[in-house]
């Protein structure tokens, strides 16, 4: 058996203790809380399921939904965003700030779980949502840098420097998702998600701040 530490937007969003057994393949979902967050180990005994063959996908309560619908399209943007953030903290040197990076990797974790697993899931009570604190602690953070930063009073051009330019392309994608979040607010009434919404629209700023100090740095 196989086992990779990842997350797909029909499987591993669901912080939940899951096991299926299908034609469409077998997975299992195994979730420990660690410290603030929810870490994810998924266990496949195949790859490929062939389940979305037909255009569609699962939610975490095995819903089945469209691969372009709105909340499955969301869950991909996230995705990106995650592995953005990725590209950013594989070019860091220091530990404070590579951690800082992968808290924030973890969060969005959390927030895939809050878009896959419906309101009206029980479960969902039980998850560890993104809340006040998480945007109090990224806020802490952006604080920090802008003491450290003369921020330009202008727009600019991007790629001063490669770290720079990644920490940009990073805020690019996560001002895309909070766009998906506002949307699946306004028009499916999913108010649960107006903390992530608000965490997003914090992270781009600290994104932007920090591709300031690094483009400073180097």
């Amino acid at each position: 058996m196989l086992g990779i530490r990842t997350y797909l937007p029909s499987t591993v969003f669901c912080p939940l203790n899951i096991r299926n057994s299908s034609a469409r393949g077998k997975f299992s979902i195994n979730a420990a809380s660690v410290s603030s967050y929810t870490e994810f180990m998924t266990e496949f005994n195949q790859i490929t399921t062939r389940g979305g063959d037909r255009g569609q996908t699962s939610l975490a309560d095995g819903s089945r939904r469209p691969k372009d619908d709105l909340i499955i399209d969301t869950l991909g943007e996230v995705d990106e965003l995650h592995a953005s953030l990725g590209l950013l903290k594989a070019a860091l040197e220091t530990a404070p700030e590579i951690d800082e990076i992968d808290w924030i990797e973890h969060c969005l974790l959390r927030l895939g779980g809050m878009l896959a697993v419906p309101l009206s899931d029980p479960t969902y009570s039980k998850m560890n949502i993104l809340t006040d604190t998480d945007l109090e602690k990224l806020e802490v953070w952006q604080k920090d840098l802008m003491n450290r930063v003369t921020l330009p009073r202008l727009f600019i051009t991007y790629g001063d420097s490669e770290r720079g330019a990644r920490a940009d392309v990073a805020r690019a994608v996560c001002r895309r998702v909070e766009r998906r979040l506002v949307r699946l607010i306004r028009e499916r009434g999913m108010t649960d998600l107006a903390d992530g919404q608000k965490f997003l629209n914090r992270l781009s700023d600290f994104l932007f701040i920090k591709a300031r100090e690094l483009d400073a740095r180097d």
